[in-house]
């Protein structure tokens, strides 16, 4: 079986439409060794120990659970590395017999960077850098692009050739030492290349080049221009954050953004609000201890939210809800990643640990039900007026939670009540 992966959203579904001593250490590998290496699926292991060391109690920490990229912050996942502070990730253009490259590398790394490493050095308020190293020309490979048979629900048996052929075809000449990324771009224009089969490979055991143990490889096989944030997206799964929108059954003409919207770029890349949502922040260590309130007993607290798109202040507040639920909340605001948001305000959503990448771990709660707002522009309209604006409340069906807005000083807070009743009080009221 081949090893599992995180995908983008479909391409353009809104828009009409990745030294001589060193090598002579290398040893050959069988073709059995490395098929076996990418063909089983992707074990996952957890480390015992806080995550992001952000944790205001243990109360608002979900638990990791074995689904693939939970979204519990109780543990960080053995060999995902994280992104904090320098990073470092090598990118290799690999081009085919049957089609002469009609970009320079170059031009393709553009596409890219430093836009990628921008939405992250915002995002984290500087505490991640993304350095991207680009080889400076195509690699040929074995065999025409089209006998790969690339597309988004890849066979496993095409798949591993295409990752073992690339890396046997850049082993001898690139140095993959110290890089942390791994980025494997397919040249554009040639005829096999399908831009909706962008993904993250996951491999079953890492696969050691030039010292450097590599758990998964970017596949990057985007048209010129690429489809908007969509490596910042990939680049996110290599740090464990899951795929937010829905997929539905083939055949079907659901919408995919029923479950996050615009809010979050794991959802879709051409969403008004990419800002990673603060919980992600949380589970990524770009915030500190102080900057979660953690709500844990019943009665009424207020917090001052600091917009998520601005360094400093409080940026999440977190209720319990169950097992592995909680209620999230955080206040947005049309700056930075988010300049096109929609609509500013009190953000609330629900995470759940027990859900796997794409089958809804998190659910933006809408504020305004029954009405929708951005229609030209927004990949799901209904949610892209979710927040609350000051004077209004969200309560959950039980009413035992209740989020209110009361105000929205001159300093850009958004001032927020959180009303904690005891089950079957009655308390609460709905928006």
């Amino acid at each position: 079986m081949p090893g599992r992966g995180s995908r983008k959203p479909p391409g353009g579904r809104r828009h009409a439409a990745a030294a001589a001593a060193a090598r002579q250490r290398r040893l050959l590998r069988s073709t059995a060794a490395a098929v076996a290496g990418f063909a089983a699926l992707v074990a996952w292991t957890l480390m015992t120990g806080p995550a992001a060391q952000a944790a205001p109690g243990a109360a608002c920490l979900l638990p990791r659970t074995p689904v693939h990229h939970s979204e519990g912050l109780d543990g960080w996942e053995r060999g995902y590395a994280r992104p904090s502070g320098d990073v470092r990730a090598l990118m290799i253009f690999l081009s085919f017999p049957d089609a002469r490259p009609e970009l320079t590398p170059a031009q393709v790394v553009a596409d890219h960077f430093p836009a990628t490493s921008d939405f992250f050095a915002e995002a984290s308020y500087g505490k991640f850098r993304l350095h991207v190293h680009p080889e400076t020309r195509w690699l040929t490979m074995p065999r025409p692009s089209t006998d790969y048979r690339i597309s988004r629900d890849w066979g496993a048996a095409q798949r591993t050739d295409y990752l073992r052929d690339a890396l046997a075809t850049a082993d001898p000449v690139v140095n993959f030492h110290g890089y942390d990324v791994v980025y494997l771009v397919a040249d554009p224009d040639a005829p096999g290349v399908d831009s909706d089969a962008t993904k993250v490979v996951n491999l079953a055991s890492p696969y050691t080049v030039d010292g450097n143990p590599l758990r998964r490889l970017v596949t990057v096989f985007e048209h010129h221009p690429p489809d908007h944030n969509v490596l910042a997206h990939e680049t996110g799964h290599v740090f464990d954050l899951p795929d937010l929108y829905y997929r539905p059954p083939a055949g079907s003409n659901a919408d995919w953004d029923t479950h996050v919207g615009d809010w979050d770029l794991m959802g879709s890349q051409f969403g008004l609000a990419p800002e990673p949502f603060a919980w992600h922040k949380w589970k990524l260590g770009w915030l500190d201890r102080n900057q979660v309130g953690c709500v844990a007993r019943t009665g009424i607290t207020y917090y001052d939210l600091s917009p998520d798109e601005v360094a400093g202040g409080t940026k999440l507040i977190v209720v319990r809800t169950g097992p592995d639920t909680v209620l999230a909340v955080e206040a947005r605001t049309r700056s930075g990643n988010d300049r096109h948001l929609c609509r500013e305000g009190v953000l609330v959503y629900r995470v759940r640990s027990d859900r796997e990448s794409g089958d809804g771990p998190i659910d933006v709660l809408d504020g305004h039900p029954g009405s929708s707002a951005c229609a030209a522009s927004s990949v799901y309209p209904p949610l892209a007026d979710a927040p609350l604006g000051v004077g209004e409340s969200y309560a959950v069906p039980d009413g035992t939670t209740q989020v209110t807005v009361t105000g929205h000083p001159s300093d850009g807070t958004w001032t927020v009540r959180v009303t904690e009743s005891a089950p079957g009080s009655g308390a609460g009221s709905g928006v």
